[in-house]
């Protein structure tokens, strides 16, 4: 059996109904202007609920892989263009009475799933810049970057919103797939956008992070973080990872299932059942882990052998394999294709 730090109640789940309607609003906005069958993409919408409706993981990407088929690669941004504050739920008044635009990311990071995210965002601050950065919060390679750019999209907006639309980005990187629009990211975003990155993140000035906030308000700020903590524990959600953040934080790259079980203080076989239920496998989210790790040593200039051996495969044959198979370039390609969008 887990122990009381990390019962399967303790992490969340892709079966989990904790996610509000309303972020998905601009897909669905979109969807009754192109007259798609939105009872189809999202059956659950069909039937309110008391207290308000909320749908899983699994119930929300069969409609969002639907939507997108139908709206293609621009979709996300599109979606993610017609969302702003009031699209945050009751997150949104918290945001707005913070002292900074600092304290405002670190109040809304924190309580973010209020606001229906369906991947985690985190903010890495640096001496001159900093970047607001998209992570998986199920593995699922299908709708990651459709996630990625709709919801940095609805954060640009948000951050807008708060400082009276001073925030300007220095450029953005986007996963996502190289067909979307780059002229229609890069009049949303009003900076340089590349896609096709290794991860997702807007980058801009690390001082804009200082700047005051015209509604701030200790009193009605500390009100919020209290309503948002009761939200979440209303619906079974404060302090729950999911099971990949879970394995991303223990470093499950360097450890095999016998060994990331015991941190776990579960049996190997209850880990297996658990990965299982959430659609993935242990061996898939490790290799997935290691690839995106060489991707950065490869960019760094490092060589096949040195980075085979700082994430544990054998030899510089299996590393190369494994990249080609998760990447379909081979390290050499990869490296030329970075090359080549640098310039």
């Amino acid at each position: 059996m887990l122990n009381s730090k990390t019962t399967t109640a303790g992490l969340l789940s892709v079966r989990d109904t904790v996610f509000p309607a309303h972020p998905f609003s601009g897909v669905l906005a979109i969807a009754r202007e192109r007259n798609w069958r939105v009872q189809d993409m999202f059956p659950a919408f069909a039937q309110p609920q008391p207290g308000g409706l909320r749908i899983s993981y699994s119930q929300a990407r069969e409609g969002l892989l639907q939507a997108r088929r139908q709206g293609g690669a621009d979709l996300a941004i599109l979606s993610g263009a017609r969302k702003a504050l009031p699209q945050l739920g009751s997150m949104a008044g918290g945001l707005l009475v913070q002292a900074t635009t600092a304290q405002a990311l670190a109040f809304g990071l924190e309580y973010q799933l209020i606001a229906g995210s369906m991947l985690q965002l985190t903010l890495e601050r640096g001496a001159r810049q900093s970047a607001l950065v998209a992570h998986s919060l199920f593995d699922d390679p299908e709708l990651q970057d459709f996630l990625d750019a709709d919801h940095l999209a609805t954060a640009f907006n948000a951050a807008r919103q708060l400082d009276g639309a001073r925030l300007r980005l220095d450029r953005v990187e986007l996963r996502g797939n190289r067909q979307a629009s780059r002229s229609l990211l890069e009049d949303f975003f009003n900076c340089p956008v590349s896609v096709g990155a290794d991860s997702s993140r807007l980058l801009f000035a690390d001082r804009l992070l200082a700047t005051a906030l015209p509604a701030a308000d200790a009193v009605r700020a500390a009100m919020a973080r209290h309503a948002c903590e009761d939200e979440l524990a209303a619906i079974g959600a404060l302090g729950r990872p999911s099971l990949l953040r879970k394995l991303v934080d223990l470093q499950c790259e360097f450890r095999n299932v016998a060994e990331m079980a015991a941190a776990l203080a579960i049996s190997p076989r209850s880990l297996h059942r658990w990965l299982a239920r959430e659609g993935t496998s242990y061996f898939q989210i490790t290799d997935n882990v290691r690839i995106e790790r060489a991707k950065r040593l490869l960019q760094a200039g490092l060589s096949l052998d040195d980075i085979a051996e700082r994430l544990g495969y054998s030899d510089a044959r299996s590393l190369r394999r494994a990249f080609k198979r998760w990447t379909t370039l081979t390290p050499g390609e990869y490296r030329l294709q970075q090359v080549r969008d640098a310039g």
